[in-house]
């Protein structure tokens, strides 16, 4: 025995929402093709990827970490330690700050 299920008929003046559709057209990129800028980080950062200032970066836990910055982006920093390249997501600092004025030949 089959069942007949009775659909009622859909009111064609009400706009239809898809599941999950966004609107387009007012999406901005992110990241880093981000037209985002900082007036207080960038310039300091180029400074010390010019002059290699050795840097200490400390993290939110407390612990430390000391290298050269060798890039930035809106998320991340690139930092060159001893132990080789690194990814340090900006979101797990506290600060950083120049190790007492010294620069890569002390690395």
């Amino acid at each position: 025995m089959s069942r007949r299920v009775d659909i009622p008929p859909r009111d064609t003046s009400a706009p239809v929402r898809i599941p999950g559709a966004k609107p387009t057209g007012t999406k901005k990129p992110s990241g880093v093709f981000s037209e985002r800028h900082s007036l207080a980080q960038e310039p300091l950062y180029q400074q010390w990827v010019d002059a290699e200032v050795l840097l200490r970066f400390v993290f939110s836990d407390g612990s430390a970490l000391e290298g050269l910055l060798r890039a930035y982006d809106t998320y991340a920093l690139q930092v060159e330690t001893e132990q080789g390249l690194m990814l340090v997501y900006k979101q797990s600092l506290r600060w950083i700050a120049p190790r007492d004025g010294q620069t890569s030949d002390n690395l």
